[in-house]
């Protein structure tokens, strides 16, 4: 460091003020065009002196405790005013204690619109803790790495690279000293960093190094639930949690229900069924009951036993309970996202789906603020695969909510709208506006380009029950090459026969004595997919198919269509014989196609023990009290 260099430097350390005074010359206050020639100057003098701090020319710089005005500093931009006041005395207390509160008063007054990406006094910060790395303990450097991250977190993408830098300068300390980290020190590094990019590859191998003699010992419970959790985010190789999940299972009765919540989570971040130990832990969670948890924590486990469907009733018993007893402490998108959790599983409890109508009506003029247009698609999705029905109340208010939402939002959200559409159509509720202001090539272009199978199968449905159901209301529907597209999306959800069909067609085949009489997975005109087909003359009388019948999209004049449903657990609500609302909406518009839809459920087919008594199931179904009737000709 030359000599002029050095006389900056002490200058630096005297007064910032006075240094910019010396190389412009007289006090220029607050005038506008010097302010950013000024902070670059007492950056540059700034940095020179860390650097010799770093060089051994000062020595240590005195750690203090964190100043009492750190703690009471109302915004983020008073803490790194404060910083910038009495940045020489600054210790490593004090620079964690800096980023913990920019990251409370942020949160509590300016959001993600905190303008310190672009601040030079953030960014004096960021390298002053950047340069005091190397005076860090691990203990200290991890308490850092938290404070950081939750700044990041709220500043999103814009985050600037300074704060990114300080990141990246962090693990590679903690991977310089990855030899004196213990398992307790790796687990606290791993899960803070979960909402990083980095990918901890050292630090992942040191991991697991240690943690295979911590599974043998067994006896750390805290520490393996939360290694198991670690594991699954950062995709530990699966013989390690093949071990975790072994050691689970059994001591599954001494974890708590909150370690339950990480462990479910982690399972479904894995990707694994595991059956047996899902349903072990959700039994426990059950009987250790869920009233300490937040709602995040709930839907959190709600969604690892729906991602990959597993039954535990005592849960979901537990899980209306909690929503019962507390919806009015639970977010509108939290109470969305749960109700459609639970009617992915087909669960539905009429209390529950009583409450959370009355919470919406409740909300009044604040329903527009509280639930958002994915909350409301979310809870309408409910309701329709429940076949619940809410008030003309509830209903004008959403149609209301939905109509203002299209007309003053530039850049609208489309699934969940779709989704709402799709669900009132559902429930037998035609609202004209909105569903002819959705109808259009802008937005079809949209959803066929960009949107899921799913959506696609919606807007057709919405498509042809307008045409089907409402043709009063004269509206234009999709146009024939976006019709053509949506089509497919029906087609792609149809499945193969499953061995409930299969004994089906078998009963079906000695009763009409062989099976050219009937067509199974009939795809017909309209996109549906139908399991048994058959045709019959005016006189009732089975004949053989024709496939131009029926495939034709006109009713056939001198015959009667017939769709033999085989409908599995599936197509009902969990303990229940009522059907979820998308097979009642096809088997409503197949009656309105022309077919006589029959219906053969997988709780009448159980209850029948022989070969005979199916086969006479067959033909009540399809005769009635009469003969077997079958015309001979072709």
């Amino acid at each position: 460091m030359n000599h002029l260099h050095k006389l900056f430097c002490h200058i630096g350390q005297v007064s910032y003020v006075r240094a910019t005074c010396i190389l412009y010359g007289g006090h220029f206050g607050n005038v506008a065009r010097w302010k950013w020639p000024r902070l670059q100057w007492q950056c540059y003098c700034t940095n020179a002196v860390l650097q010799q701090n770093v060089d051994g020319q000062y020595g240590k710089t005195e750690e203090l405790q964190p100043f009492s005005e750190i703690d009471t500093a109302k915004t983020s931009i008073g803490v790194i005013n404060l910083f910038y006041k009495y940045r020489y005395r600054y210790g490593i207390c004090d620079v964690i204690a800096s980023f913990n509160r920019i990251h409370q008063t942020a949160n509590r007054t300016y959001g993600r619109s905190l303008p310190l990406s672009k601040h030079p006094k953030f960014h004096l910060l960021c390298d002053f803790a950047r340069r005091k790395l190397h005076n860090f303990s691990i203990d200290e450097l991890l308490d850092l790495l938290k404070g950081i991250i939750k700044v990041r977190n709220l500043l999103g993408d814009s985050a600037g690279v300074h704060l990114e830098h300080l990141m990246h300068h962090i693990i590679i300390k903690f991977e310089h000293s990855i030899q004196s980290l213990t398992i307790d020190n790796l687990v606290d590094i791993l899960e803070v960093s979960m909402d990083t990019r980095f990918k901890l590859r050292s630090l992942n191998q040191r991991f697991v190094d240690l943690l295979i003699p911590v599974i043998d010992q067994g006896d750390n419970l805290q520490l393996l639930t939360r290694s198991f959790y670690v594991c699954a985010h950062f995709g530990v190789k699966s013989s390690i949690v093949a071990k975790l999940e072994s050691w689970l299972t059994h001591h599954f009765n001494e974890i708590s229900v909150e370690q339950i919540c990480r462990v479910c989570d982690a399972f479904h971040k894995l990707n694994r069924r595991c059956p047996e130990l899902r349903e072990l832990l959700g039994q426990r969670a059950a009987h250790l009951g869920l009233d300490n948890l937040t709602g995040q924590q709930v839907l959190s486990l709600t969604k690892s036993f729906t991602y990959r469907p597993l039954m535990v009733d005592e849960l979901f018993q537990e899980i209306c309970k909690y929503m019962i007893k507390n919806i009015d402490n639970i977010d509108g998108f939290t109470v969305g996202q749960m109700a459609r959790a639970l009617s992915s599983m087909r669960y539905y409890d009429k209390n529950l789906a009583d409450v959370i109508e009355s919470r919406m009506i409740d909300k009044g003029n604040k329903l527009m603020t509280e639930f958002s247009i994915q909350s409301i698609g979310d809870i309408l999705y409910a309701f329709a695969r429940w076949n619940h029905s809410p008030m003309p109340q509830l209903l004008n208010k959403i149609i209301s909510k939905i109509e203002r939402y299209m007309n003053t939002t530039s850049n609208i959200i489309i699934p969940p709208l779709v989704t709402s559409i799709w669900s009132l159509i559902v429930l037998d509720v035609y609202p004209h506006h909105i569903i002819a202001g959705i109808l259009n090539d802008k937005i079809s272009y949209e959803i066929r380009n960009y949107s899921t199978n799913a959506i696609q199968a919606q807007m057709y449905q919405i498509d042809l029950a307008v045409k089907l159901e409402r043709p009063e209301l004269h509206i234009d529907g999709l146009t024939r090459p976006y019709r053509s597209h949506f089509i497919k999306s029906i087609n792609r959800f149809s499945t193969e026969g499953s061995v409930f069909q299969h004994d089906v067609q078998r009963a079906l085949e000695y009763l009409l004595n062989g099976s050219e009489y009937y067509w199974k997975e009939l795809k017909t005109a309209y996109g549906y997919s139908i399991d048994i087909a058959l045709m019959k003359d005016l006189d009732n009388a089975i004949v053989l198919p024709k496939i131009s019948t029926l495939r034709s999209k006109n009713k056939p004049a001198h015959y009667k269509r017939v769709a033999i449903e085989v409908d599995g657990p599936y197509h009902f609500l969990h303990n229940s014989t009522n059907v979820v609302g998308e097979s009642m909406m096809k088997h409503r518009q197949l009656k309105l196609l022309g077919w006589t839809v029959i219906q053969i459920p997988y709780f009448d087919w159980e209850r029948l023990n022989s070969e005979d008594e199916r086969i006479q199931y067959m033909k009540e179904k399809l005769f009635g009290e009469g003969p077997i009737n079958i015309s001979t000709r072709s």
